[in-house]
């Protein structure tokens, strides 16, 4: 007697890009350079384009001068180490009866409050610090970075052109690692597994092209109208030779 032939599951779909970022600014502004084309590569941390920055930079250099100015601080700590020899020379004399006490005590009172105007310039200038790490931010916050390497699909703001927060400005599309999305009927769904390898089958260029990937995800609920699962896998597509976006199947 024959074997029944055993129906093979076929699970369809298609692919894209496991990540495609839209890019955009924190803070509105006009595009004064864009770096970047369509088409172009770019690697992490690439700056891509950046707003008019003029009142930003000039902040930078004034927060950046008034940190670096400690002229006043110098100057009091020299007048603090005379004050203190005086005062540790004197002391002596006042258990002597060398010097009257008004005398040491206005020297005490000298040198502290030469003390108190010290610290406090020195807790200006960390404040000053902060103060200047927040102006680099602001100014930072100009600047689109790239924060990821990939390919530059799209611009959608051009040199000139007013940008407002949280606006999509540039579309970066990382293609060496590419993801299935299918759909299988639920009763076959229970024959995949998260890790487990398959073989996708691609149509691209009139051409099939075959690659192994790893499941990712099963969901764990069928679709109650389609009756169909979700199916997750990814593979590797460092040479670029699939464009995501084909449409695909998994024969298992």
């Amino acid at each position: 007697m024959t074997a029944p032939v055993r129906a093979q599951a076929v699970a369809t779909g298609v692919t894209q890009s496991v990540q495609e970022l839209k890019l955009s600014m924190t803070t509105a502004g006009r595009v004064e350079s864009l770096l970047v084309r369509e088409g172009d590569r770019v690697a992490a941390g690439q700056l891509l384009l950046h707003l008019d920055r003029s009142f930003e930079n000039l902040e930078v250099k004034r927060r950046r001068l008034l940190l670096e100015d400690r002229a006043r601080i110098t100057d009091l700590r020299e007048r603090e180490e005379v004050l203190q020899v005086q005062v540790n020379q004197l002391r002596p004399l006042l258990a002597a009866g060398g010097v009257a006490r008004k005398q040491i005590e206005d020297e005490e009172m000298a040198l502290r409050s030469v003390v108190a105007e010290r610290r406090a310039l020195e807790a200006a200038k960390q404040r000053e610090d902060v103060e200047l790490e927040l102006a680099l931010e602001a100014y930072e916050r100009r600047h689109l970075r790239s924060p990821i390497s990939g390919v530059v699909t799209r611009i959608l703001q051009r040199v000139g052109e007013s940008v407002t927060p949280n606006e999509p400005v540039v579309h970066v599309v990382d293609v060496s690692r590419v993801r299935f999305l299918g759909a299988v009927p639920a009763g076959a769904s229970l024959k995949l597994r998260v890790g487990s390898t398959v073989t996708i089958r691609l149509a691209s260029d009139d051409h099939v092209r075959a690659r192994a990937a790893r499941v990712v995800f099963v969901s764990p609920v069928a679709d109650p109208l389609s009756g169909l699962v979700e199916l997750v896998a990814e593979f590797d597509n460092a040479d670029g030779s699939v464009r995501p976006g084909v449409a695909g199947r998994i024969n298992y």
